[in-house]
């Protein structure tokens, strides 16, 4: 089955640097923009769903606050790295005593 043609105006510079990912890769320039594309597509997915997710967890009213945030974030790089942090903000029916 024949795939569908597409059509798109490129920059001169992204149409260089897409001619130079084909020649280094040994594909097909339509070949490099559409892998290029579909990663873009399962980024951008990636993306909505993790933003639904967090919006889904604020209507709970469930958050990680911002000083246990720093707090991670400040561990990064270091010999003492922590994993991110869990929730330490919760809606006032279900707090943790």
């Amino acid at each position: 089955m024949q795939k569908p043609l597409l059509s798109i105006r490129l920059t001169p510079d992204i149409q260089q640097r897409l001619d130079a990912e084909a020649r280094a890769s040994s594909q097909e320039a339509s070949d490099v923009a559409a892998a290029a594309i579909e990663t873009y597509l399962d980024h951008q997915a990636d993306k909505r769903a993790q933003a639904l997710e967090a919006i889904a967890a604020a209507d709970q009213g469930t958050f990680i606050s911002g000083e246990k945030m720093k707090e991670w974030i400040s561990s990064w790089g270091s010999e003492n790295e922590t994993t991110a942090p869990d929730p330490d903000i919760f809606p006032r029916s279900t707090r943790a005593l």
